[in-house]
């Protein structure tokens, strides 16, 4: 008798390799879709300071934020969202290669404005790429640092043009009329006669920087 060829076996293998491929094809699809949104937020930083105005008498916290992407070196949009869900800054952040596949990025500073301290509380930091990827992470802020201001503040008098009961140690910055930094001095008097050449003059101690324009 005559046999007949077993077709059906050799369209069942076709499938089967034809399948196989096409698994293999949706597993590197899936593995590089996970690669590429696979970002991590490490060394999240914030520093809170306080910027005292001499002239108007009046203070405002700036807030700076820090913080490294694994994954990512693109220029990346932040979103700080505060406590009370009334203020938000949104601002766009360029990062730092600090090693092959991790960039620094900071912001800041953020602020409120002269006499508007930032309300305590936890508030929310989003971080978004280029492709819409968002990544949530949080920061808890205390009570304002309008409080701590002290009660002796350092004085600036305009006739003699001297600053005095400067806190020490103290660092002073100098600037001339374009903003262009001229030179920084640790002061280890609380008295301090303006130079010449100074046009603005920023006297940072602890967490607090006091601004005077002679």
């Amino acid at each position: 008798m005559r046999s007949t060829p077993m077709r059906i076996q050799l369209h069942h293998t076709w499938l089967h390799k034809k399948s196989s491929v096409f698994l293999l094809l949706l597993c590197i699809l899936l593995l590089v879709s996970c690669r590429k949104e696979e970002i991590v937020v490490v060394n999240l930083e914030h520093e809170r300071s306080l910027v005292f105005n001499l002239e108007t008498g009046l203070g405002s916290e700036h807030l700076s934020l820090s913080f490294d992407l694994l994954g990512e070196e693109r220029p990346v949009q932040v979103r700080l969202s505060s406590s009370n869900e009334v203020s938000s800054w949104i601002v766009d952040a360029s990062g730092e290669r600090t090693s092959p596949d991790t960039a620094r990025y900071r912001v800041g500073p953020l602020t409120m404005g002269e006499g508007i301290p930032f309300s305590p509380g936890v508030y929310e930091i989003t971080i978004i790429n280029e492709e819409g990827i968002i990544r949530s992470e949080q920061i808890e802020l205390p009570a304002s640092m309008m409080e701590k201001i002290p009660e002796e503040i350092p004085h600036y008098d305009e006739e003699s043009g001297t600053l005095s009961s400067i806190p020490v140690p103290s660092q002073l910055n100098r600037y001339d009329e374009t903003g262009r930094f001229l030179s920084t001095l640790s002061l280890d008097e609380d008295t301090y006669t303006i130079a010449k050449e100074d046009f603005s003059l920023a006297l940072i101690t602890d967490n607090i920087t006091y601004l005077v324009q002679p």
